[in-house]
């Protein structure tokens, strides 16, 4: 793909893909010196930063922080576990402002993107096991968890070409906006149940799923997803592991909608929200039937 973005045609089709599956891959956007520049920085990490155990499932889950959010965290005003400590690294902003990333974004209309100042550090080592199903919704008591279009995505790198054999990714197209059985299956992500040391693959967030799909990308492949979407990923029956790069990313501020948008005004604007809610993980109302 090179420096280029994604042509007009080329662009909405890829949208419309992420609003109707909740997922899009982009090929090739981390390229070059810039994808060797992150596959050093996070090799050499992981061979200096041991995975907690409770993470096994996911493989690791190491917040990489820049320079606006070191003061916060050094000060205590955003207290984090100690195995999630985060880290400062030029590379945070190495990711979150690439340029090629902003074209492709830009390109797909999506529109005023905010994100923390972070980014996660993912890997599956070699022989580890798999990612049970779950969404990252947050807000399920919140109107805009209904709407047509996301309010959050996340954009994630691979650090090596994947497949079923080594832990690629795994997504039900379409559940960021219509409920399936296995919404109600599943307890809320990354909980105490899901990380428990008696928990294990015979859960039934584990459990193979008719609809599910692989996502086998190359290293460098941007994948765009919706927080709603149900996704997992295989078990790493490789001897070596496999890594990514994550980035969270808060997407058309609610109530407002995409200037592109043609359908009918979702009745989810115009509902009353209160001030201050709680989050919550667990599938509302706001996901239909």
């Amino acid at each position: 793909m090179g420096d280029s973005i994604l042509s007009g045609t080329d662009a909405r089709a890829t949208r419309d893909q992420l609003l109707r599956d909740g997922y899009c891959v982009i090929p090739g956007v981390l390229h070059g010196d810039a994808l060797s520049r992150a596959q050093a920085f996070i090799d050499d990490f992981l061979d200096t930063h041991p995975i907690p155990h409770r993470f096994r499932f996911q493989g690791s889950d190491f917040p990489i922080i820049n320079e606006r959010l070191v003061n916060p965290y050094l000060s205590g005003e955003r207290p984090l576990l100690e195995e999630r400590r985060p880290f400062y690294t030029r590379m945070t902003d190495e990711l979150l402002d690439n340029p090629v990333q902003k074209q492709v974004c830009d390109a797909m209309g999506l529109e005023n993107m905010t994100h923390d100042n972070a980014a996660l550090i993912l890997s599956k080592p070699a022989h580890g096991p798999a990612l049970y199903w779950h969404q990252d919704g947050m807000v399920w008591n919140h109107p805009k968890s209904g709407l047509p279009w996301p309010t959050k995505i996340f954009l994630s790198y691979y650090m090596v070409d994947t497949t079923p054999h080594n832990g690629c990714l795994r997504v039900i197209p379409g559940t960021h906006l219509h409920r399936i059985d296995l919404h109600d299956e599943l307890p809320d992500a990354h909980e105490e149940e899901l990380q428990d040391e008696s928990t294990d693959e015979s859960h039934a967030a584990f459990r193979d799923h008719p609809d599910a799909i692989d996502l086998a990308v190359k290293a460098g492949d941007l994948v765009i997803a919706d927080s709603r979407v149900l996704h997992a990923a295989h078990p790493n029956r490789s001897d070596a592991r496999r890594s990514l790069l994550l980035q969270w990313w808060n997407v058309f501020p609610y109530p407002s909608m995409p200037t592109w948008w043609e359908g009918e005004r979702p009745p989810e604007l115009d509902m009353e929200v209160e001030d201050a809610l709680p989050s919550q993980r667990a599938p509302s109302e706001f996901l239909k039937d």
